[in-house]
């Protein structure tokens, strides 16, 4: 089935699976459902189509590797605080908006401006995440519910959804290339190179 086939509503969902990814490290339980079910939720409605077969394929592999489920989990946990949280002094790929605009310093221009735009939504960060409205998750999360809410409907033409995507796939390609130099897990930097495509490929345009 092809990718442009799939329902607004599953790539809404696909765009929470992503969020979540990113959003936290995974704890043992997901990475036990990942190795039980030997793939994902919503992105395995991706892996018939080759633009992301690949990728999918070399997530999957680092999930059911030949090793315990604990050894599976802290290695996975390791990769995301070092890549994402900057745990252990090693470069990785911050995953807020800011640092990849102007001069890449956090909690700039893109704090507010997603700050403003969650507000007027009357929404947002869930309690207990901590991290600036910049951050991939949040963006991520509110374009799900662009999505599911059909914010792009015909007669609002170029609307919400179609923006927040735009914006999205101006910096979460640099964040990808991030991603894929510094991940030592071999989980996230595929799972960005998904989300890039599925940003640049047109799909989520289509999703309205």
């Amino acid at each position: 089935m092809s990718v442009r086939s799939i329902p607004a509503a599953d790539l809404a969902d696909i765009c929470s699976e992503l969020a979540g990814f990113f959003g936290a490290p995974l704890e043992a339980e997901d990475v036990r459902a990942l190795r039980r079910h030997g793939g994902f939720g919503p992105l395995g409605a991706l892996a018939a189509d080759p633009l992301y077969a690949a990728d999918l394929r070399r997530a999957r592999e680092a999930v059911l590797a030949p090793a315990s489920e604990e050894e599976t989990v802290s290695r996975l946990n390791s990769g995301y605080c070092q890549l994402f949280l900057g745990i252990g002094g090693a470069a990785g790929a911050p995953p807020f908006e800011s640092a990849y605009r102007g001069t890449g310093r956090l909690y700039q221009e893109a704090v507010d401006s997603m700050a403003e735009l969650l507000a007027t939504c009357g929404l947002r960060p869930a309690d207990g995440f901590a991290e600036p409205p910049d951050h991939l998750a949040i963006e991520l999360s509110l374009l799900a519910q662009f999505i599911q809410s059909g914010a792009d409907a015909p007669d609002l033409g170029d609307g919400p959804a179609a923006a927040l995507r735009r914006r999205l796939a101006e910096w979460v390609p640099a964040f990808a290339r991030g991603c894929a130099r510094y991940d030592r897990s071999g989980f996230y930097a595929p799972l960005a190179a998904v989300l890039t495509t599925l940003l640049e490929d047109g799909t989520l345009a289509l999703a309205a």
